[in-house]
């Protein structure tokens, strides 16, 4: 069982390097895909909102909360949406057995999870993955260690994540309300890593552009594949 009851608070700008190291058990990874055009959306956004008061956050938890855009074209294009985050939930559902695309969609642990509809406590996990060092350097390099069982091959993942972000919708099923988000991907990256010595490493960029949002959290995780469970994750503020 996780926590999600103490307080935690972000910061809304990053120092010019910054590291963060998981554990040596395997945290668990919550990625919610939403909409800003749907209806059903803000209440699993602020179910994702209420991890900031889990003493559990980054780690044993870390959230992601990826839009996707196939709402754009029904009165409302959701800012936060990118193609990319579309496929991204497909390549998910394609590999279960219902093939069901739908929004809010919570995937924990690259399973499918509809626990949040009943209260359920989000799944813990307990066995030891290894630990994973992922550093941010001028807020777009990023560099990650990863030291533990040896895989065939391993990726790396990573998001730059906006929170306290609020939007007026004035057209579609959310017309008239003010929505508010947190851990929303606002860039996201992923890299093959390669084996050396006694260790995984890996290195990617975010593009170095001009953003109207800044982050205030980074997370990353690594997987065998985009599908699978993933093996180890950190994360974490991104402080002044």
């Amino acid at each position: 069982m996780i926590d999600v009851q103490a307080q935690s608070q972000p910061a809304s700008s990053m120092p010019a390097t910054t590291t963060f190291e998981s554990g040596e058990t395997a945290a668990t990874v919550i990625e919610l895909f939403t909409s800003e055009g749907c209806s059903s959306c803000p209440r699993a956004d602020a179910w994702m909102s209420q991890l900031k008061t889990s003493r559990d956050l980054w780690k044993n938890i870390v959230p992601a909360a990826f839009h996707v855009d196939y709402w754009d074209g029904l009165g409302w294009p959701d800012r936060f949406a990118e193609p990319e985050f579309t496929q991204r939930q497909r390549r998910y559902a394609f590999s279960w057995p219902t093939g069901a695309v739908y929004t809010p969609m919570f995937v924990v642990n690259g399973k499918e999870w509809r626990g949040w509809f009943n209260g359920e406590a989000v799944p813990g996990r307990s066995e030891k993955a290894g630990t994973l060092s992922v550093t941010l350097t001028s807020g777009t390099q990023v560099t990650a260690t990863f030291v533990g069982a040896k895989q065939r091959s391993l990726k790396l993942e990573v998001a730059l994540l906006g929170s306290n972000l609020d939007s007026d919708v004035t057209r579609g099923e959310n017309r008239g309300r003010k929505l508010h988000h947190d851990f929303v991907v606002l860039q996201f990256a992923k890299t093959d890593m390669v084996f050396d010595g006694n260790r995984w490493r890996g290195s990617t960029c975010f593009p170095n552009k001009a953003e109207s949002t800044k982050p205030s959290a980074v997370v990353a995780w690594v997987r065998s594949r985009e599908i699978d469970p993933p093996i180890q994750a950190t994360g974490g503020w991104l402080k002044p």
